[in-house]
């Protein structure tokens, strides 16, 4: 363990850059894990309107970049804003919205209700036509994945977060 994480002394700004990075990339990932699976429900589904994600998880992945670049390229003030509003960003929606709710929710809850108490269970919980039951490998596990990438980027998050103050 490092005498910095004991003595709570800042961080260095390789450190900071290091942080923001790897946060970052687990932000990204989840936004390319989820697109990649909403395409593929799309297609295999026929259901054109999961494609919705692919043009809401672009302009959020823009965001992540261009915040965290600009934090890196500004004066001490400017950045610190920059950083904190990249972790807003990065927490509510590629770790709360996606990753919580519906990796979280819509798969890992549905797939335990649907393997635990059966197809009937699993269709009276989600009941809405837009809620496909298991029938297709990749598209659960790429669904499931969601949650620990949420996970993983919540602990990145974290470190980010704690490399600030």
């Amino acid at each position: 363990m490092s005498t910095q994480l004991i003595s709570g002394a800042p961080s260095t700004s390789n450190e900071l850059r290091s942080a923001e990075f790897r946060a970052g990339a687990a932000a990204l990932f989840i936004l390319f894990l989820t697109s990649v699976h909403h395409a593929w429900g799309a297609y295999v589904f026929a259901t054109p309107f999961r494609l919705h994600i692919v043009f809401i998880s672009v302009p959020f992945a823009a965001a992540v970049i261009g915040l965290i670049y600009y934090a890196g390229t500004v004066e001490a003030r400017r950045a610190r804003i920059a950083r904190w509003a990249a972790i807003v960003t990065i927490a509510a929606f590629p770790i709360l919205a996606i990753g919580i709710y519906e990796g979280g929710y819509n798969h890992v809850v549905k797939n335990l209700i649907f393997f635990i108490g059966g197809a009937g269970a699993a269709r009276e919980a989600f009941a809405s036509p837009m809620y496909e039951m298991p029938s297709d490998v990749f598209f659960e596990v790429t669904g499931v994945l969601q949650l620990p990438a949420a996970i993983f980027a919540s602990l990145q998050l974290w470190r980010l977060a704690r490399a600030i103050r």
